[in-house]
């Protein structure tokens, strides 16, 4: 079940490996800080999808308010190859205080979504305990 997703994503992220180079030092240390929270996001969100009863997505338009794992694992490798593909434009055709803006806004609103995921029970690689309600009761 998981090979094809896998493989789709491994290819996805390997081609964007060849422009990863010619990033300045500062914007690579930006993407890979993004890519690193957005991965956190994704495994988060994926509990979401592993416990419907006890969590549903609510703040991303692109994922429905009970997505499957297939469709997370989707989501999650669209959004890291777009984000990586929307800085080396960035990078590429506009000054760096542009890329700094763009990182920036990314790196906070992505932290921020980590940080209340994990406020209301949210784990990754482990079982969710949510704080209150009928599901914190399991």
């Amino acid at each position: 079940m998981w090979r094809r997703p896998t493989v789709i994503v491994s290819l996805l992220l390997a081609a964007g490996c060849a422009s990863f180079g010619d990033l300045s030092p500062e914007t690579r240390a930006e993407e890979i800080a993004w890519q690193s929270l957005h991965a956190v996001d994704a495994l988060q969100t994926l509990s979401i999808a592993r416990d419907p009863e006890c969590f549903q997505e609510t703040t991303d338009p692109l994922l429905p308010r009970h997505p499957s794992q297939g469709a997370v694992v989707l989501w999650a490798a669209a959004a890291s190859v777009l984000h990586f593909a929307v800085t080396d434009y960035l990078a590429k055709h506009t000054s760096a205080t542009v890329v700094r803006l763009w990182q920036g806004v990314t790196i906070g609103t992505t932290s921020y979504w980590v940080v209340h995921n994990y406020a209301i029970g949210i784990r990754i690689l482990s079982h969710d305990e949510p704080r209150s309600g009928t599901c914190g009761e399991k």
